[in-house]
């Protein structure tokens, strides 16, 4: 292995100790690396890529390495990791993965010097209490909080001292994305909307923000001054009311679901462009599939209203409409709608009772993309709190749509973007999932399963659960709708639909 460039090891059980590794190595894949912290002798200028997923690392290394082509480090479920490595010798770093590394309590203040990192992601990272201050990440775009609760609420604080904490933890977000802000009293600072604060001289470079489950009660006005900003993630927290959402013109993605607190809507942008920007695409690594939408989910205060449908299928309208305008977006772009509703829809013209529907594909065949702008898919299910007596614990449940053909025996499905845990389930609701296709994201689809397009007759939607197991839910009825590029009846239908 002296001069091996690269590495993948899964699936592997190792005993013994570590010594040496190829310093020639460009690339490290080694799921659940089983030693504690690699070795002394390991230095590997070239190497550019280093994946330590599920590993027993306690430390990564001793003082410093010096490795100025690493671009990638993830140590994602490295649930023994203690300390965060000294960054001083890989100040190139672009993307760096914390996520599930449940002991770490900080982050090193080295991190500073990282002035070329663009994702970060500490999701559930459930034992940070402090991050740095006085540093200035001024290329990040994406950073992950999601399930850091004890960054802004230690529970065994006084209040003013909790108030103090959560104070000094966003002051030190705000820098890092290059906010300034005024210095108040920390009396005044129960919550998170009096630490963000109302003084911004500078934008931040943000394009997606995930600060869910982190039990905040409140944001202030100043969102709004995340202009870049494309994708937020706010839920699980406990909003009553939030600020208007509408100088974020970037804003393509929303999502507000197990928000049990939330008694209104924001106001939202109208978003005049939909970007595909593919640099950020790869190092986010995200789904092929790039979604934009509105998830509202598990909201029980907000309840089925005339106003969150109106507002959900106008944010669509404008989506649709954006992207047609767009000369960057991409057709893997899928429109995610999930709101509170009972019925499906009254503009769709192909509708089921039960959990699936024949697919009548003629009127687009031989459309060659002069009239068809795309087609919205729709299901309205219920979900329901079980016994936790009788309840298994199965895993997490999802709600698939599937296009599928009984002759090719090939589907595809997509996963409706909600997230289906046994705890957060205490009431019954039910909801309306709406999913718009771009035609040629659509006909992707349909070649992927019948290549040839010989068995047309043959396609059928179906909207089904899978492990299912630990809770009730039940799909009621679904549908689908062609939608014509140029069919402002349709839009005005979505617009002002009374999606009813």
């Amino acid at each position: 292995m002296s001069h091996h460039k690269l590495l993948i090891l899964k699936g592997m059980d190792f005993s013994g100790n570590l010594s040496c590794l190829s310093n020639d190595l460009r690339y490290v894949e080694w799921e659940r690396y089983p030693f504690k912290c690699l070795p002394s002798s390991f230095e590997p200028c070239q190497l550019v890529e280093l994946i330590l997923r599920h590993s027993s690392i306690k430390y990564l290394w001793k003082d410093k390495k010096y490795l100025f082509n690493l671009r990638t480090l993830d140590m994602s479920y490295s649930k023994n990791l203690r300390k965060m490595p000294n960054f001083e010798g890989v100040r190139n770093l672009e993307r760096l993965s914390f996520e599930g590394c449940v002991k770490l309590v900080q982050i090193d203040p080295t991190i500073g010097v990282l002035r070329k990192l663009v994702f970060l992601n500490l999701k559930d990272c459930k034992n940070l209490v402090s991050i740095p201050d006085n540093i200035c990440l001024i290329s990040l775009e994406c950073l992950n909080l999601s399930g850091c609760r004890k960054l802004f609420n230690l529970r065994h604080s006084s209040i003013s001292e909790n108030a103090s904490h959560s104070q000094s933890t966003m002051s030190s977000i705000l820098k890092w994305t290059k906010f300034r802000f005024h210095s108040f009293k920390p009396s005044a600072h129960k919550y998170l909307a009096s630490c963000l604060l109302d003084s911004l001289l500078q934008l931040s470079c943000l394009h997606k923000l995930d600060i869910s489950f982190c039990g905040l009660s409140q944001l202030p006005n100043v969102i709004g001054c995340l202009r870049l900003l494309e994708e937020l993630n706010l839920g699980g927290n406990n909003f009553v009311t939030l600020p208007s959402m509408c100088d974020l013109s970037k804003l393509v993605y929303l999502n507000l679901e197990h928000c049990k607190m939330l008694e209104y809507l924001p106001r939202l942008p109208f978003p005049m462009t939909i970007s595909h920007d593919l640099r950020i695409n790869d190092i986010d690594m995200t789904d092929f599939w790039r979604r934009v939408g509105l998830i509202i989910f598990n909201c029980p205060k907000l309840g089925e209203n005339e106003s969150c449908s109106s507002m959900a299928f106008s944010w669509m309208t404008q989506l649709i409409h954006a992207r047609q305008q767009s000369s960057t977006a991409s057709f893997h772009e899928i429109i995610d709608i999930v709101i509170p509703g009972s019925e499906i829809p009254i503009w769709f013209d192909n509708k089921s009772d039960g959990d699936s529907i024949r697919m009548d594909l003629s009127p687009i065949i031989h459309d060659n993309g002069n009239y068809f702008g795309g087609i919205a898919c729709c299901a309205v299910f219920s979900v329901a709190p079980v016994d936790p007596i009788t309840a298994t614990d199965a895993r997490r449940p999802d709600i698939e749509l599937c296009i599928s053909n009984s002759k090719t025996n090939l589907r595809w499905y997509a996963i409706i973007p909600v997230i289906l845990e046994r705890r957060l389930i205490e009431v019954k609701s039910d909801h309306i999932c709406l999913i718009y296709f771009p035609i040629e994201s659509f006909f992707h689809i349909l070649k992927w399963i019948d290549v040839t397009l010989s068995h047309l007759d043959d396609f059928k939607m179906k909207v089904r659960t899978k492990n299912g197991e630990c809770i009730n839910l039940e799909v009621q009825n679904c549908g689908y709708h062609w939608v014509y590029k140029q069919d402002h009846a349709t839009l005005q239908k979505l617009l002002f639909g009374n999606g009813r």
